[in-house]
């Protein structure tokens, strides 16, 4: 069935799908859609006849392209609560789909971009074609990757910091690579696989990940592999400063093309928005999975105050005229950090929290 939240929902054999709808905009999340794949999870949690969940688009250029950033702005810019109530919402969607007690499937095909990307990582099996590409975008327009970047990038080390800091994307050969993925399948198999999963009796996770084996193809070279060495280098440094100079000191001939193009986009970034970016990875690696949420969600409530995400989105969105005036201001990333973590310096954020990782 098809209702007025953009998403498709049906149950196949013991296959409960969940199909995002919302096409002409590349599926970028809505309210209504997080709180209907909330409310069809928390339905088909005790329904025997449901054995699995496959979440998938009806896009043929996206999977998701992120979250419903315009009605963010509009939220705020209204004076209401919708934008912190669509992150309210999110976290408790995303947290239900890593607990889920039945297995959980994702088929990305076409862009898995920010939000989208969020959601893929909180399904349990993860399978991607080679149209799929992947970004965690937010310093773009002024904001920091979330929806649990700060953990499953921060895991990923210095190329977790180049992806969160620059925004680049990735091909699902990347991603097999940082094992952001579990499989890798053609595109024109994915109605066939589809189709296996509906006709299994038993949908246990042994048994999906026996039939998504007989579809795997092997994926073409990673090119962020290739670059792997070169990014570690230059992103193992503590400070924005020392990253930027280090990619401005490039002299390997080989790698000065990418360092340049690197760098360039790095100074198209707000200062905040890379300061706070960098710093979450930095403290994600020593976080739990949920430490690393509850700090997102803590930022998320001040940066519409604090951060560049409303000067972005008006710039890049609402406007188009494309000429953000972002903060300069270092002092104003100090200020976050003091609204978040008051004793930063003197104590480790497992003691602000009052809990251990």
């Amino acid at each position: 069935m098809s209702d007025e939240n953009n998403l498709v929902i049906r149950v196949e054999g013991g296959l409960g799908i969940i199909s995002l709808d919302r096409t002409s905009h590349l599926n970028a999340l809505t309210l209504p859609m997080i709180q209907g794949i909330q409310a069809q999870l928390e339905q088909w949690l005790n329904d025997s006849n449901v054995q699995a969940i496959l979440v998938n688009s009806n896009s043929p250029k996206a999977f998701c392209a992120g979250g419903d950033i315009r009605y963010l702005y509009d939220s705020y810019k209204a004076g209401n609560t919708g934008h912190r109530d669509y992150f309210a919402a999110e976290y408790v969607m995303l947290n239900t789909l890593r607990k889920f007690v039945k297995p959980v499937i994702v088929f990305l095909d076409g862009y898995v971009l920010g939000g989208g990307f969020g959601l893929a990582q909180a399904c349990h099996i993860k399978v991607s074609s080679e149209k799929s590409c992947f970004a965690m975008p937010e310093t773009a327009i002024g904001f920091f990757p979330d929806v649990g970047a700060t953990h499953f990038l921060s895991r990923l080390d210095e190329i977790g910091v180049y992806l969160a800091l620059t925004g680049e994307q990735i091909s699902s050969s990347d991603a097999l690579y940082l094992d952001l993925i579990d499989y890798h399948i053609p595109s024109d198999k994915f109605s066939e696989l589809q189709a296996a999963l509906i006709a299994e009796s038993s949908l246990n996770n042994p048994k999906i990940r026996k039939i998504i084996s007989d579809f795997i193809t092997d994926p073409a070279e990673s090119e962020l592999q290739k670059r792997a060495d070169h990014i570690n280098q230059h992103f193992a440094y503590e400070k924005l400063e020392d990253i930027e100079h280090s990619l401005a000191h490039e002299t390997n001939s080989t790698d000065q093309a990418w360092a340049d193009k690197t760098l360039t986009i790095l100074q198209q970034r707000p200062l905040m928005a890379k300061q706070t970016s960098l710093k979450l990875q930095q403290v994600g690696q020593n976080l739990s999975l949920e430490k690393c949420m509850q700090l997102e969600r803590d930022l998320q409530d001040i940066w519409f105050e604090q951060g560049d995400f409303i000067e972005g989105v008006r710039a890049l969105i609402i406007d188009k005229d494309k000429n953000p005036q972002w903060q300069t201001d270092n002092s104003k990333f100090e200020q976050v950090l003091e609204k978040l973590w008051p004793v930063w310096s003197q104590q480790s954020i497992e003691y602000i929290y009052n809990t251990g990782v």
